[in-house]
């Protein structure tokens, strides 16, 4: 059986987890309701952009700070696919540019071997000018 005072201490705490919850939420839901962000140019774009307005003369003066977070999000994950794009893209130029390298017989060591000989070459018609001053 449980003691008067273990009973009070018992009820104490979920009376105060309740009420904790319960401030919890409502601050929650008054936060989600608050438009505190003025936007600029650029991130009346980036609503626009995302799909959140058809166009920059709906967006309001005020936006949410949530609203605009989730925005400067798909705009981001946006950018990234487009890179990731491009990536993939640029690769497959490499290769493919690499491939008619190696058809007409050119190679990175053909490339060097022969920037070596021209450099020896020209050092080589330096010094034999240099000498024969």
């Amino acid at each position: 059986m449980l003691t008067k005072p273990v009973l009070i201490a018992a009820l104490g705490k979920r009376a105060c987890n309740l009420l904790t919850q319960r401030t919890i939420a409502s601050t929650q839901v008054l936060n989600q309701g608050i438009k505190n962000h003025i936007p600029n140019d650029l991130e009346k774009r980036f609503l626009v952009w995302s799909g959140k307005y058809k166009s920059a003369s709906e967006i309001p003066s005020l936006v949410s700070q949530e609203e605009m977070e989730r925005c400067r999000n798909k705009i981001r994950i946006k950018l990234a696919n487009i890179m990731i794009g491009l990536t993939v893209v640029g690769c497959v130029i490499m290769v493919y540019s690499g491939k008619q390298a190696a058809k007409r017989g050119e190679s990175v060591t053909k490339q060097n071997l022969e920037w070596h000989n021209q450099f020896k070459q020209s050092a080589s018609n330096e010094n034999a000018a240099a000498g024969g001053k």
